[in-house]
């Protein structure tokens, strides 16, 4: 896989994640972005469930594998730590679709063994990316071609996952954010995709560094 493939991938894994979500939440009257779970988009009954679940989540979710799998073998240059972690991050984040929720009344049932599988996939994702962020930074700088770009990796790396971190603490500290699940958690996804996004893009970017060293 080239790195043109594994950039437009993490390109692809934000922009269809975003226009779906807007999408298929504008297809339901009853859905808000500030009260409601990107998930419930996916549960079982709800409307184009199936729909959302492959566009939405499995789709990405596979696309942010690829990019994955081409970010941390132009890094890394073999299948280590790196590779695995941002890989399993993605099929992590696609497993959120293939194994929906369920919910009963508007609440999530807890019990159920489709909705533990549903938040145990869900959880793994961010979690397993964060760790790949900031193993990033000791990676690139290894590599001559990537060595440059350590400084913006601890950045990227500190803005995202901490952002991250920050806006779930936060949603806990502030009655009126903790009141908009919705809101906390969209802006976790933009966190975590957007860290996707800004590698896709320097990941491109080194492709020129990386003909030129080996020329």
């Amino acid at each position: 896989m080239t790195e043109r493939v594994a950039s437009g991938s993490g390109v692809a894994a934000f922009a269809i994640f975003w226009v779906a979500l807007f999408v298929f939440a504008a297809s339901r009257t009853d859905y808000s972005h500030l009260h409601k779970a990107v998930s419930e988009l996916g549960v079982l009954g709800a409307p184009h469930a199936l729909a959302w679940n492959l566009i939405g989540f499995i789709l990405p979710g596979v696309l942010l594998a690829l990019f994955g799998a081409g970010l941390a073998t132009a890094i890394d240059g073999r299948r280590g730590a790196l590779w695995w972690l941002l890989v399993l991050s993605g099929l992590c984040f696609a497993g959120a679709g293939v194994v929906p929720g369920e919910m009963h009344n508007g609440s999530p049932m807890m019990g159920s063994p489709l909705t533990i599988g549903h938040l145990l996939f869900a959880n793994l994702a961010p979690l397993l990316w964060a760790i790949a962020a900031f193993l990033v930074i000791r990676r690139v700088k290894k590599n001559p071609t990537w060595k440059s770009f350590t400084t913006l990796a601890i950045v990227y790396a500190v803005v995202c996952v901490g952002g991250f971190v920050f806006v779930i603490v936060a949603s806990a500290a502030i009655p009126s954010l903790g009141h908009m699940p919705g809101l906390v958690q969209r802006c976790c996804f933009a966190f975590y995709l957007g860290w996707s996004l800004i590698m896709s893009f320097h990941l491109r970017s080194a492709i020129p560094r990386a003909q030129l060293a080996s020329a």
